[in-house]
């Protein structure tokens, strides 16, 4: 459960990176990189664990093609952001302002998101599993052939959200603000036994990605 603090920091407490390959050691490393200021920076296949951006300036930001693991979002500035076949597994995403992102082809997974602004933002064709997206803003997103499967949708906005092609499942759409236009087709009708199998598969896959990640840190370990 995403903690909502008050995170403020002096200009003098701020870990500001002076070039794309420190705010990437920085970002593996774990350092505290809140209020940070990285518009526009290259992050594009970066791998983190615990990658810490809590109100964090990174609009306009290259991140397509990398692997974040419980990331630290919170009211962080995505706007205009790439995040192009992204995997986002866990995390808090609390506020996060992705405006017109383009998040074509990500898999969310297990993210804390709610009140995030994802207006006018690209999700075509993304993955949303067990996502809290409670008061989340999606007017005017693009969620065409995206695939959402258990996740809340409680006071969400999909106000002229795009979503042709889109499948859910174990989704109730009537807790939405505004639901969408056109009530996405059910995904499988499959039992419950089966969708235990698939959900264990995908824990036992962030598992050995997680175990990958630290194995490469610490070698020896």
């Amino acid at each position: 459960m995403s903690q909502e603090i008050k995170i403020e920091k002096k200009a003098s407490e701020v870990i500001q990176p002076g070039s794309t390959e420190e705010a990437r050691q920085a970002i593996q490393g774990r350092k505290d990189l809140s209020g940070a200021v990285l518009s526009g920076i290259n992050l594009n296949n970066v791998t983190s664990a615990g990658a810490i951006l809590r109100k964090t300036d990174l609009s306009g930001a290259d991140l397509s093609r990398s692997v974040l693991i419980f990331p630290n979002f919170y009211r962080a500035t995505m706007y205009g952001a790439s995040l192009n076949k992204a995997v986002i597994l866990g995390g808090d995403l609390v506020r996060t302002d992705f405006r017109e992102a383009d998040l074509n082809k990500s898999v969310l997974i297990g993210i804390e998101a709610r009140e995030a602004n994802f207006e006018n933002a690209n999700l075509q064709d993304a993955v949303l599993v067990t996502a809290n997206l409670q008061d989340t803003n999606f007017t005017n997103a693009n969620l065409a052939n995206a695939r959402l499967a258990s996740s809340d949708v409680t006071g969400a906005d999909f106000t002229d959200a795009e979503l042709s092609g889109a499948r859910a499942y174990k989704i109730d759409w009537s807790k939405a603000k505004v639901p969408p236009a056109v009530i996405p087709e059910q995904i499988l009708n499959l039992p419950n036994w089966a969708w235990a199998i698939i959900a264990g598969s995908v824990v036992g896959i962030i598992a050995l990605v997680i175990y990958a990640i630290f194995r490469k840190k610490n070698p020896d370990a």
